[in-house]
């Protein structure tokens, strides 16, 4: 018989009921349940994480207020590529063959992480770069990068 006396679940219960509500500003339509949300969130869902958080720039910014040494952006640098030659069953026209696919696994070091403070001084110095360079305010720029 398991023990149920101990574990990592709270052995109690951690909200009261009711632990969700029919949102408000849907009809009923017959054959179907009118959607329920969170009671914390009976008076809406949220629209932006913090009060103070608009754009993009917001978040990073009140991240690296919020939480300046804690790791926002993490990279792994490639150590060796693998390859491996094996024989796979293909169906060709209708008929079974055994091809040779080369198969190609990567070796990766340990994550290194950016703290959101070291990453807000990086995006403060890339835009006064964009700034150097001409662009403002209203201005599209396209960044692309192949993934590997």
């Amino acid at each position: 018989m398991p023990n149920y006396k101990e574990g990592i679940m709270p052995l109690y219960q951690v909200h009261k009921p009711p632990f969700t509500i029919e949102a408000p500003g849907y009809e009923k339509v017959e054959g179907e349940t009118l959607p329920r949300r969170s009671p914390k969130a009976k008076d809406g869902l949220r629209k932006r994480p913090a009060e103070d958080v608009n754009t993009i720039y917001d978040i990073v910014k009140r991240s690296a207020r919020v939480y300046p040494n804690e790791p926002a952006a993490g990279t792994r640098k490639l150590i060796k590529l693998h390859k491996e030659t094996k024989k796979i069953s293909k169906n060709v026209d209708g008929e079974v063959q055994e091809v040779e696919k080369e198969w190609q696994f990567f070796e990766l070091s340990p994550f290194s992480f950016l703290t959101y403070a070291e990453l807000h001084k990086y995006i403060l110095q890339l835009g006064s770069g964009l700034r150097k360079l001409g662009l403002s305010k209203g201005n599209r720029l396209h960044f692309y990068a192949t993934t590997q």
